[in-house]
């Protein structure tokens, strides 16, 4: 009986060791961090992994066949990046953890977003929904997200913009849907969009001041839209003359029919709008401010000079001359396999696989969150994926957006990862002294057994002698 006692002791003190011994990281997935890092792509699953450590800061589950996740994730209130693209999900996610930073959607089935999809993702600064088949977004769906910098809609069935967008918005993609017109409230509220794209639509024109308003506006994507090079097309036409943006020749004309296939800023204002010009009408422009009108005499005037001097063939290529794309680095693939920090983002299952069997990962090449100070920010401008590298217009050159966000500057660790690993040491070793008390109570108890014994042995002399 006594020794039986002595076991289950030692079951119960060396239980919490063991626990803290056993590997987290779930069957068939990759974890480069155990507990912080999960990464379980391409496994054909049909729910979450059940193994999945609560403390995950980062978790993918891309490339599976999941249909619904909702109130799943609820209790990971720790998970700051979550990948759910290449699923079969019908609708957005409910219940996901409000601690949510980065939110990765690619290649579902969701058909609409509802006002309160969102309601507690307050801390979410990137939302992917590219290539779904969204129609339409309730209006305020996206009102609370105060922190949301990055929002791609690519590739969805939208015929308007979203209303009620974030002010806080640094990208918008709205490329490859079917919008039609630009809606100014809409877009007067982006007083911090740097990067738009709206081009694969079918814009015919864009409203009087769509762009005036949006003051640190520095690329644009406009191309492949249904443009119809008439009087109502002026206002894009000068605002891009000014100088403002260097771009010039990627904006084609569809109609009218004697103007199709011909670039946009290679007419002139008499061939886009006849009747702006003319005597009887000048003082009856319509749609046209007296400012706006004597800035097309200005440019009229100036290409008229240019005429004279040089054909049209040498005025684009003095435009495409000003036209600066900024390369991508050719070591990218190699750079990927020699980082220095880890992320969800940034270190793809393959990759995953491939650091486990060449080199150990130590705790300080990790960081999962996905928020950006004011300076990393700057200098990471083009934080979105899937940006195609032409047809862009940019105030500085146009820089061309990398495919994804992997190739920026990395930041350093969380500091977080540092408390959860002094707490794995100090239970570690309440474990261990759990386990040394446990055999100095073994050992006392069988000091006392054999006090007992030689008891046992002396009472009955005594009794003897006293007879």
């Amino acid at each position: 009986m006594l020794w039986c006692g002595c076991g289950v002791l030692l079951v119960l003190c060396i239980g919490p060791l063991s626990c803290l011994t056993a590997s987290p990281c779930p069957a068939g997935c990759c974890c480069p961090r155990p507990g912080l890092l999960v990464l379980c792509e391409s496994l054909g699953l049909r729910s979450l992994p059940r193994s999945v450590p609560l403390s995950t800061s980062a978790l993918s589950v891309a490339r599976n066949q999941l249909c619904n996740v909702d109130h799943l994730l609820r209790p990971f209130s720790s998970l700051q990046e979550l990948s759910l693209s290449q699923n079969q999900l019908a609708r957005f996610p409910r219940g996901l953890p409000p601690s949510l930073e980065s939110l990765l959607l690619q290649e579902n089935r969701i058909t609409y977003i509802t006002a309160g999809a969102l309601r507690q993702l307050g801390n979410l600064t990137r939302l992917d929904l590219e290539n779904n088949r969204i129609r339409a977004i309730q209006p305020g769906a996206l009102q609370g997200l105060y922190k949301l910098q990055v929002l791609t809609l690519k590739g969805n069935n939208l015929t308007s913009l979203p209303l009620n967008l974030p002010p806080s918005l640094t990208h918008l993609d709205l490329s490859a849907n079917c919008i039609s017109a630009l809606d100014l409230p809409s877009l007067s509220f982006l007083v911090n969009l740097q990067v738009l794209k709206i081009n694969s639509n079918c814009l015919r024109s864009v409203p009087e001041s769509a762009f005036d308003r949006l003051p640190r506006l520095r690329s644009v994507s406009l191309a492949n839209n249904l443009w119809a090079c008439e009087c109502d097309i002026l206002y894009l036409y000068r605002w891009l003359m000014s100088g403002r943006l260097k771009m010039a020749t990627d904006l084609v004309c569809t109609q009218p029919v004697h103007l199709a296939h011909r670039l946009l800023l290679n007419l002139s204002v008499m061939a886009i709008c006849p009747r702006v010009l003319r005597p009887n009408e000048s003082m009856h422009r319509p749609h046209l401010n007296s400012a706006l009108g004597r800035k097309l005499d200005m440019v009229t005037a100036r290409q008229t000079q240019l005429s004279l001097f040089e054909d049209k063939r040498d005025l684009g290529e003095r435009i495409s001359k000003e036209t600066t794309f900024a390369p991508f680095p050719k070591d990218v693939p190699e750079a990927r396999l020699s980082l220095e920090h880890y992320t969800l983002e940034s270190l793809t299952y393959e990759e995953c696989l491939f650091l486990n069997k060449t080199q150990p990962v130590s705790p300080s090449q990790l960081k999962t969150v996905t928020s950006l100070s004011d300076e990393e920010q700057k200098s990471r401008d083009n934080i979105t994926g899937r940006y195609p590298r032409s047809n862009t217009t940019s105030a500085e050159g146009t820089q061309s957006l990398p495919s994804t966000n992997r190739d920026g500057p990395w930041p350093t660790p969380d500091p977080r990862w540092f408390t959860q690993y002094k707490s794995a040491v100090v239970i570690s070793l309440l474990a261990v002294l759990c386990v040394v008390v446990g055999l100095l109570m073994l050992a006392v108890l069988l000091v006392l057994k054999v006090v007992l014994r030689r008891q046992q042995r002396v009472a009955p002399l005594n009794a003897g002698s006293g007879g």
